[in-house]
């Protein structure tokens, strides 16, 4: 798994300096983290990732196993599949 922030970081208008203020962690870990290359975080820095970035774990924690991947777009394509049935059922 990897993290993928730099589309959220963009839409926010934050470059890594900024971005790392935010989060509350150097700026190393913040060019980690941008590039996906770090290889562990907290949840106190994955909550405050998602707090500056107005998001949850779920849009920036990117599998990287091709089985997972076929998984998660199976339970996202039942998820929308279960949100049509029940806006139509209003």
């Amino acid at each position: 798994m990897r993290l993928n922030v730099k589309d959220r970081m963009k839409k926010k208008g934050l470059n890594r300096n900024q971005f790392a203020k935010l989060v509350q962690i150097g700026y190393p870990a913040a060019c980690a983290i941008y590039d996906g290359t770090t290889t562990r975080i907290s949840f106190d820095v994955l909550e405050s990732i998602c707090r500056v970035l107005e998001c949850t774990p779920n849009e920036i924690i990117l599998p990287e196993d091709p089985q997972v991947k076929r998984l998660l777009a199976h339970y996202n394509g039942l998820n929308k599949i279960n949100s049509k049935g029940k806006d139509d059922s209003n």
